[in-house]
């Protein structure tokens, strides 16, 4: 058997996703990344900066603003990694991302446990489903050199999938093709579109068939504070292989969108991890 892409057939939100990613790597190369089989990450949009914090923090002492980065000097430098350091957190609440992510349902129900940020996902209920998968590759099935998932495993897993994303899609269209002939018959009442209520229904119940390892799509908005968070447990060598992979590509994004942020961010961390180690 030849090995799975990962997509069971080629729905119309499948290709449109596919031409979407193809389209921002274009146009976006430097903060968009494929991830997987058919993931995808995109930093598309950041407010505020370094200046930003350094402002922000310095509201209730002195009035004295700095305009940008290019204008710090080492005592702006100093004091953005003390206030990271000495959990002086609000400032870092006024630096916002926005992130488009394409992800497995299972990878996204463990991102949503990061709850001081904000997603706008792909409705199900109102469309069909996205008809690729993940596929793990060989890294993914690989523990301390030891396949735990052979090649015919995931052909096995990968024929499964297919079936239920085939099921969905033939009772779909016969639903579809039922409710055309009340239609004409005069049965139920003609609307159009999404807005059909029977369809809606259709696609409310039949979701329930799709496995999580459907790809769904998402906008993430974080604070920086909030970022880091999820830096600092997502990035480590205990997380999940899968989140870990999207995890370590924002992290990419981010220190090349703001890399002074970044460079304190690492330092704050490593001098924590040095302090965990002497307790």
């Amino acid at each position: 058997m030849e090995a799975s892409t990962g997509t069971a057939f080629q729905s119309e939100p499948t290709l449109e996703m596919a031409a979407e990613i193809e389209t921002r790597l274009q146009l976006n190369p430097d903060y968009t990344k494929r991830i997987g089989n058919f993931g995808f990450l995109e930093l598309e949009e950041s407010w505020g900066d370094e200046a930003t914090i350094i402002n922000t923090a310095r509201i209730s002492t002195t009035n004295k603003r700095v305009n940008s980065l290019d204008a710090f000097t080492d005592k702006e430098r100093t004091l953005l990694h003390y206030l990271l350091a000495h959990n002086h957190g609000t400032p870092f609440e006024t630096v916002h991302f926005r992130f488009r992510v394409v992800a497995p349902i299972f990878v996204l129900r463990q991102w949503m446990r990061h709850r001081i940020c904000s997603f706008n996902e792909f409705s199900q209920r109102y469309r069909m489903p996205i008809t690729a998968f993940y596929v793990p590759d060989q890294e993914a099935r690989t523990v301390d050199g030891f396949e735990v998932l052979s090649q015919e495993s995931v052909e096995r897993y990968c024929e499964l999938v297919e079936s239920m994303h085939r099921f969905y899609h033939d009772e779909y269209q016969q639903v579809c093709t039922r409710i055309e002939a009340a239609e004409q018959a005069g049965l139920v009442e003609k609307t159009a579109g999404s807005r059909n209520p029977y369809r809606a229904r259709a696609r409310e119940l039949l979701r329930n068939a799709m496995p999580v390892s459907t790809y769904s799509d998402l906008y993430w908005t974080i604070n920086f504070r909030a970022l880091m968070n999820f830096f600092e447990l997502r990035r480590k060598a205990n997380a999940q292989y899968e989140i870990r992979a999207y995890a370590d590509a924002a992290y990419e994004m981010f220190c090349k969108k703001m890399p002074l942020l970044g460079e304190t961010m690492n330092r704050v961390l490593e001098e924590r991890a040095k302090m965990g180690e002497q307790a």
